[in-house]
């Protein structure tokens, strides 16, 4: 089908590629996989500098899924094997045509809702988090008609609503559900973390609903009105509780996969600002990192409210929340789970409160120094590290379900601070 409208933030036309100016290179760390199209370019390359390590350096990938992933780059110790001094070689000499679809569009990620085209960054890409991040002002989006031709042909995710008719099929709901999301996270008359334990109690309610959605407004009003206070009256604030999950939730993917660089060197910072040794009891790490939220985290993050909300706000419009990509589903997928829409809000929940835990010991870490920069190169390598994994959303799911933590009030002793 081919699409009719682009959708975007309006802070999407901003991003240019820094280059080898970038502190974390994308051609570093992960598998290069090249589209069926671009393979086919490479094969009959007559490139005298690249051609023959296009032809032998890449090769058929067995176990590819699409025409996405249909080969890869052999991979190097130092990062892709056509990186030289920071750039890429194949767009030097050959433009940025002979790129693969992963290389022409990251950090840029775009899903097909019907006839929309929904564009948005990835925030593991340190520029791009910049750019996301920063603004102060709310995020606004805005929306065109497609201009034919402008955006490379690519096997994008896709979702086809027009043919959802029973009130069981959510996505049949989804560009109202989306406009609510985003209120609600937008919504600064509560802190952020307010804000993600009220979206919890809209997917709960949209879980609960038979129909339409009449009614999902005024429930949201009635949550402004004093109800959400009265529901977190039921979460009381348990910091050395909350510090034991998030380490167990880090340590799960930590022990299992690579890690990136960057976000090694936070988790380090994060060690030391709790002062963590191999002596250290349950109590003093606790007593340690309310110190370092209060003393150090506070004063910084009241003041930047707003980077929390953009990254929520960008996960959410970024992977369809609260509904997901099928293929997302499918790997959140729990019998202890109701609903996917209950999964991939445990999912949110369980990469903002990482996220926050390390910055709370980082600032603990750098003191009086604890600056802005650290918080984007610790969201960045968060994305990184836990967002691009394929094995540890399942993971998070499976140990959340474990300790019955699968409601927003059961999920608050994560949420709140």
């Amino acid at each position: 089908m081919q699409p009719a409208t682009l959708q975007q933030p309006d802070y999407f036309d901003a991003f240019h590629c820094i280059n080898s100016a970038c502190e974390d290179t994308c051609c570093v760390g992960w598998i290069v996989h090249v589209d069926k199209a671009t393979y086919g370019k490479y094969q009959t390359s007559s490139s005298p500098e690249l051609g023959h390590s296009l032809r032998t350096l890449i090769t058929i990938n067995e176990k590819h899924s699409n025409d996405e992933d249909f080969a890869q780059i052999v991979p190097h110790e130092s990062g892709c094997t056509f990186l030289s001094e920071g750039l890429c070689s194949v767009q030097l000499q050959l433009g940025e045509q002979y790129l693969s679809n992963m290389c022409a569009t990251y950090p840029r990620v775009m899903n097909r809702v019907d006839g929309v085209i929904q564009r948005s960054l990835d925030l593991s890409c340190p520029e791009a988090a910049r750019i996301v991040l920063l603004n102060p002002q709310p995020m606004e989006f805005s929306e065109q008609e497609y201009p034919d031709g402008s955006i490379r042909p690519a096997n994008y995710p896709a979702v086809d609503l027009s043919g959802l008719k029973r009130p069981a099929e959510r996505y049949q709901f989804f560009r109202d559900v989306k406009r609510l999301v985003i209120a609600v996270l937008q919504n600064r008359s509560h802190p952020v973390w307010k804000r993600l334990f009220a979206l919890g109690c809209l997917c709960d309610k949209l879980d609960e609903m038979t129909g339409d959605l009449n009614g999902l407004q005024s429930y949201l009003d009635s949550l402004d009105q004093g109800m959400l206070d009265d529901l977190l009256a039921n979460c009381p604030v348990q910091p050395g509780a909350q510090l034991e999950i998030v380490l167990e939730l880090m340590v799960a993917r930590i022990s299992s996969e690579a890690n990136p660089r960057r976000f090694l060197e936070c988790y380090q910072e994060f060690i030391h600002g709790l002062q963590w040794t191999a002596h250290s009891t349950a109590e003093e790490l606790a007593k340690h990192y309310t110190d370092a939220y209060s003393q150090y985290y506070v004063p910084l993050m009241s003041r930047h409210e707003h980077i929390f909300e953009h990254y929520l706000v960008n996960y959410a419009y970024r992977t369809l929340f609260p509904f997901g990509l099928p293929e997302s589903n499918l790997r959140l997928r729990n019998g202890r789970v109701r609903s996917p829409i209950a999964a991939q809000y445990m999912l949110l929940v369980a990469y903002y409160a990482i996220a926050r835990t390390l910055l709370i010991g980082m600032a603990g870490f750098h003191k009086s120094a604890f600056s802005i920069g650290h918080v984007i190169k610790l969201i960045q390598s968060c994305a990184k590290t836990f967002e691009h994994s394929l094995t540890y959303p399942g993971q998070v799911i499976e140990m959340l379900a474990e300790k019955k933590m699968t409601t927003p009030e059961s999920l608050g002793v994560l949420i709140r601070i």
